[in-house]
C-alpha cells in the first residue's frame, strides 16, 4: 500500500486533509472524540474531580459533591482551541471555538444537592482517505483503489444528578443520570482512481443517537488536625442501547467537479442497531485547609485521581472509520492532579489584604492517559499541564447577611495526543477557557442595613 497526496498529512493506514477545521483523524472511532466536560476551574488542575467539591462550584464529575452545594449557582462557560497535527514535514493547523458547558445547581436541603447541566460530549469532524493497489488482471496494469472518508457531527450530554450525606458523619453519595443525544454522518467514497470512467459508489451513513447512562459517586470527608482529607470515586456502569441507523449505496460517476450519481443501490432506513457502552471508574484524594474567615472556602488543597475507561467494552458508532483506520479500542487509565491557593487565606501576612491579586485562586494541573484508542498496535495517548486563576467579583450591593460568590475563571490547558511513530500523527493543543459562576443563596429573609 503506497500513500502519496498533495496538500495533505499522509499516514498509513489514512491521510487527513487539510481543509477540515478543529477536527482530528481519531474522531472517526466510534462516537466521536471525547470532550472534557468538566467546568473551567476543574479542568485547571488537571480535570481532577473525583475527591474535589466546595460550597460555590459545581463538580459535575462526581454526583457526590453535590451534597456540599450551599448556594444556588450558574456555571457557563467557553472554549477556544488550538490545534497543530503534524506527520513528517507536514503540519496542519486547526483553530475552533465552542461552547462547553452550562449547569445550574440547587440545595434542596442542609446535605442535599441537585445539578442540572448541558455539554458537549464528542465532536466529529474529517477527511481521511486510503490508497491501495490491487494486482490487475493479466497483462494490466495494476488496480489502484482511492476510499474517502468523511465525517461530522457530534453527541452532546444533558445531566441530572443528586448528591446526599444522609448520617452528617462526613460521607457522602450521589448519582448522575446522562441523557445523550446527537447525530453523526459518514460519507465512503470508493473509486478506481487509474481506470477512466470507472464507477465508483458512495455509502451514506447517519447513526441518531438517544440513550441514558448512569454514574455513582461517593466521597468521605474527615478533618484531622488543620487538615481536611477527602476520599473520593465513581463508577460508570455500562449497558447495551440501541442506534438509529440510515443507510444509502449509491453508485457515482466521478466528473470533473464533483460526483454524479448514477442510481441508488440500496437504501435502510431507521434500523435498530445494538451497542456496548464501556464502564468506568475513578479513585482520588484531596487534602487540603480551609480558611479561618470562610468554612466553605479551600485556602489551598491539593488532589490526585486515578481513572480506568474498560473501552475494550465499548461497540457501536459508524462501521466507517472503524473498517478503514482498522482500530481497536483497549482498557485505558489515566493519573490526573493539581492544587490550588488563595493567598489571603493561606497566608496570615496578608489575610487583611483586600488586594486583587492576593484574593484570586490560582491553580495548576496535570494529567497523562494512557489511551483507549490503538493504532498499528500503537496506543493513542496523551499528556498535558493545565494553569488557571478564579478571580472574584465584588457584590457591592450585598444585604447584610447574604452569602454571595460570583466569579470568572480563567484556564489554559497544553497538551500533547498520539505519535509520528507508526506513521501515525502527533496532536498539539492549546486550549483556552472562560468560565463564569453565579452563586447566590436563595429564599433568604432579608435584613435591612
Amino acid at each position: 500500500m503506497r500513500i502519496k497526496l498533495s496538500g495533505v498529512i499522509a499516514f498509513a493506514p489514512f491521510a487527513l486533509a487539510a481543509q477540515l477545521v478543529g477536527v482530528s483523524p481519531y474522531s472517526s472511532m466510534g462516537f466521536g472524540e471525547q470532550i472534557n466536560g468538566n467546568s473551567a476551574r476543574y479542568l485547571s488542575i488537571g480535570g481532577a474531580t473525583s475527591a474535589t467539591g466546595d460550597a460555590y462550584n459545581i463538580n459535575i464529575g462526581n454526583p457526590a459533591s453535590y451534597s456540599r452545594l450551599a448556594l444556588t449557582n450558574f456555571e457557563a462557560g467557553v472554549l477556544s482551541s488550538s490545534r497543530n497535527q503534524q506527520q513528517g514535514d507536514i503540519n496542519i493547523d486547526n483553530n475552533y471555538t465552542t461552547f462547553n458547558y452550562i449547569f445550574f445547581s440547587f440545595p434542596l436541603h442542609r446535605d442535599v444537592g441537585l445539578v442540572l447541566g448541558v455539554r458537549p460530549h464528542t465532536t466529529r469532524g474529517f477527511n481521511i482517505s486510503r490508497n491501495e493497489t490491487f494486482p490487475g488482471l493479466a497483462g494490466q496494469d495494476p488496480i489502484q483503489s482511492l476510499t474517502r472518508l468523511q465525517g461530522s457531527g457530534g453527541i452532546n450530554n444533558a445531566t441530572i444528578g443528586v448528591g446526599w450525606e444522609p448520617f452528617q458523619k462526613g460521607l457522602s453519595i450521589g448519582v448522575n443520570a446522562h441523557y445523550f443525544f446527537g447525530t453523526n454522518i459518514d460519507f465512503v467514497t470508493t473509486q478506481l482512481s487509474n481506470i477512466p470512467n470507472s464507477i465508483s459508489s458512495r455509502l451514506e451513513q447517519e447513526i441518531n443517537y438517544s440513550h441514558w447512562q448512569f454514574q455513582t459517586g461517593f466521597q468521605y470527608h474527615r478533618k484531622i488536625g488543620k487538615l481536611d482529607y477527602t476520599l473520593g470515586g465513581t463508577y460508570t456502569f455500562g449497558n447495551n442501547i440501541n442506534q438509529n441507523l440510515s443507510e444509502t449505496l449509491l453508485s457515482l460517476r466521478m466528473g470533473a467537479n464533483r460526483p454524479q450519481p448514477i442510481d441508488t443501490i440500496r437504501i435502510a432506513l431507521d434500523q435498530r442497531v445494538e451497542a456496548t457502552l464501556a464502564s468506568a471508574y475513578t479513585v482520588g484524594l484531596q487534602i487540603g485547609k480551609f480558611s479561618e474567615d470562610n468554612d466553605y472556602q479551600y485556602a489551598w488543597s491539593i488532589t490526585g485521581d486515578y481513572h480506568v475507561h474498560n473501552m475494550n467494552e465499548f461497540f457501536g458508532g459508524t462501521s466507517s472509520g472503524r473498517n478503514l483506520l482498522r482500530g481497536t479500542y483497549i482498557q485505558g487509565s489515566s493519573i490526573r492532579g493539581g492544587a490550588t491557593i488563595i493567598p489571603a487565606y493561606a497566608f496570615k501576612k496578608i489575610r487583611r489584604s483586600r488586594a486583587f491579586w492576593n484574593r484570586a485562586e490560582y491553580r495548576v494541573g496535570y494529567f497523562t492517559d494512557a489511551g483507549v484508542l490503538q493504532l498499528n498496535e500503537t496506543p493513542i495517548s496523551s499528556f498535558g499541564t493545565s494553569f488557571g486563576i478564579g478571580i472574584a467579583l465584588r457584590n457591592r450591593s450585598a444585604n447584610i447577611g447574604e452569602i454571595r460568590n460570583n466569579m470568572i475563571n480563567f484556564t489554559v490547558v497544553y497538551g500533547s495526543m498520539g505519535t509520528t511513530e507508526n506513521n501515525l500523527v502527533r496532536e498539539q493543543f492549546t486550549q483556552f477557557l472562560i468560565g463564569i459562576t453565579v452563586s447566590d443563596k436563595w429564599f433568604d429573609k432579608y435584613k435591612y442595613r
